[in-house]
C-alpha cells in the first residue's frame, strides 16, 4: 500500500496543476474526476491479477501469460522505458520545490544538477540494500506528507473562490482529454504492489488489497488537493507555477503555510522518487531471467539478493536525462519528461487489461463463476478507457512514445535469436 500511495502521490499532485491550467484551466477538476473513475477499473484489473499470478514483473508476467513471449516483451521494455525516464521528471519536481527555500540554489543549474543526481544514486544505493530498507523509508514518508497534505487542503478550502473556476473550459472541451491524458501521470503507480511481488511478506491476496487501498487513499487527496489549488489560485498565475500548492497555501492562510507545505513536498516528492527508482530496478528483472531482456538486468546480488545491475542502469538513464538543467527551465524540464513518459505508461495498462479478458477464459478455476462477468466488464471498461487517454496524449506526444516502443523490436529479436543459439 506504502509503495502505491507513494508512487502515486508525490511529483504528480505537486506539479500537474500549473501543467493543467495551462492545458485545460479549471476542466482539469473534471479530467481529474474522470480520470480517477476509470483508473478504478484499472486499479480493479491489477489487484486481480496480482492475486493470481503474484510473480516479480506485474504487467509483464500477465501479458505473456496471456500473450506470449513477444506481447510481454513489449510491455517490460514500454514499463521500463516509462519509470527510468518518469525518474527524470520526478527528481525534477524535488528540485523545484526545494529551489523555494534558498535563492542562490533557484539561481544555480550546477546546485540543482549535482542534488539531484545525489538523490538518485542515494536511493539506488537504498535499494539495492534491499526492498525492506526502502519500504520502511516509503511507510514513514507516506504518513509523514499525505497526512499534513490533507489537513492543509481541508483548512484551505473555504478560500475557494467561484471566480477563479470561470471560465471553467477556456481551451473549450475539447482540452478534456488532452487534460485526462496528462492526469494520468499522477495514477502511474497503481500497479506498484503488484512488481516486487517476490520480495513481499504475506499471502497473495496482500498484493491485491493493497493495489486497492492505494488507489482509494491516492484519489482521494487527489481530487481533494485538486479542488482546493484550482479554486483559490487564478488561472494564469497557477499556469505559471512550478510549486503550485505552495502558492495556493500562501494565498489561503499565509506565507508560513507555502514554507511547511513545501517541506511536506520535498517529503511526498523523495517518497514517489524512493518508490520508482526502485521499480526501475524490479520491472525488467523477470523478464531478463526468462531471456526477453538483457541478461544482465536479471543477476543478484550475492549478499543482498536484489537486482543490482538493473538498478543501477536504470539510474543512468535519468541520471543522464538530467543534462537538460542546463539548457531549459526546471517546469520546462518536467513537461518535457512527463509527456513522453505518459504514452509509454499507457501500454502496459492496455495490454494487461486485454490479458484478464483472455485469463479468465482460459484459466476459469482461478475464478468464481460469479465473478467472470463483472471481471469481463471491468477490465473491458479499462481497456477502452486507456485507448481514450491515449487519444488525448496528442499526436506529438504520441509519435516519440510509439517510436520509442517500436524502438524495442530489434532487440526482442537479437534476445530470441541468441536464446536459440544457446
Amino acid at each position: 500500500m506504502a509503495l502505491a500511495v507513494g508512487n502515486m502521490v508525490g511529483t504528480s499532485i505537486w506539479t500537474l496543476p500549473a501543467t493543467m491550467a495551462k492545458a485545460a484551466g479549471p476542466l482539469a477538476l473534471a479530467a481529474w474526476a474522470i480520470t480517477a473513475v476509470g483508473y478504478f477499473f484499472i486499479a480493479r484489473t491489477y489487484s486481480r491479477l496480482g492475486t493470481r499470478w503474484p510473480r516479480t514483473g506485474g504487467p509483464y508476467v500477465y501479458v505473456r501469460e496471456a500473450f506470449g513471449d513477444f506481447a510481454g516483451f513489449q510491455t517490460v521494455w514500454s514499463y521500463w522505458l516509462s519509470a527510468t525516464i518518469g525518474n527524470a521528471a520526478i527528481v525534477t519536481a524535488v528540485i523545484g520545490y526545494a529551489t523555494g527555500f534558498s535563492e542562490s540554489f533557484r539561481e544555480s543549474p550546477m546546485q540543482q544538477f549535482m542534488l539531484a543526481q545525489l538523490l538518485l544514486w542515494g536511493f539506488c544505493a537504498l535499494n539495492t540494500i534491499g526492498v525492506q530498507h526502502g519500504s520502511r523509508l516509503q511507510v514513514a514518508l507516506m504518513f509523514l506528507t499525505v497526512v499534513p497534505l490533507v489537513i492543509g487542503a481541508l483548512i484551505a478550502l473555504p478560500q475557494i473562490r467561484i471566480a477563479n473556476l470561470t471560465p471553467f473550459a477556456p481551451q473549450g472541451w475539447g482540452a478534456l482529454a488532452p487534460a485526462c491524458a496528462l492526469v494520468v501521470w499522477a495514477f502511474s503507480g497503481v500497479e506498484s504492489a503488484t512488481v516486487p511481488a517476490d520480495e513481499v511478506r504475506g499471502s497473495a491476496e496482500t498484493l491485491g488489497r493493497g493495489t486497492m487501498l492505494g488507489y482509494w487513499i491516492a484519489t482521494a487527496v487527489f481530487l481533494l488537493t485538486a479542488l482546493m489549488v484550482i479554486g483559490t489560485v487564478p488561472t494564469g498565475e497557477l499556469a505559471e507555477s512550478p510549486r503550485p500548492i505552495a502558492v495556493a497555501m500562501a494565498r489561503a492562510v499565509g506565507p508560513w503555510a507555502a514554507i511547511a507545505i513545501g517541506i511536506v513536498a520535498l517529503g511526498s516528492n523523495l517518497a514517489t522518487l524512493n518508490g520508482w527508482v526502485l521499480m526501475a530496478g524490479r520491472i525488467p528483472v523477470t523478464a531478463a531471467q526468462d531471456g526477453l531482456f538483457f541478461p544482465p538486468l536479471g543477476r543478484l546480488h550475492p549478499r543482498f539478493a536484489t537486482p543490482h545491475v538493473a538498478m543501477i542502469v536504470g539510474t543512468l538513464i535519468p541520471s543522464a536525462l538530467l543534462l537538460l538543467y542546463f539548457s531549459q527551465s526546471l517546469l520546462g524540464v518536467f513537461s518535457f519528461v512527463a509527456l513522453l513518459a505518459i504514452l509509454t505508461t499507457l501500454l502496459p495498462h492496455l495490454y494487461t487489461c486485454a490479458a484478464e479478458l483472455l485469463l479468465v477464459r482460459r484459466f476459469p478455476e482461478r475464478y468464481t463463476t460469479e465473478s467472470a462477468t463483472r471481471v469481463t466488464v471491468e477490465a473491458t471498461i479499462g481497456f477502452v478507457f486507456v485507448l481514450w487517454t491515449m487519444y488525448g496524449v496528442g499526436p506529438q506526444s504520441a509519435m516519440w512514445g510509439f517510436l520509442a516502443i517500436v524502438a524495442g523490436t530489434p532487440l526482442y529479436v537479437w534476445l530470441k535469436r541468441d536464446a536459440t543459439t544457446h
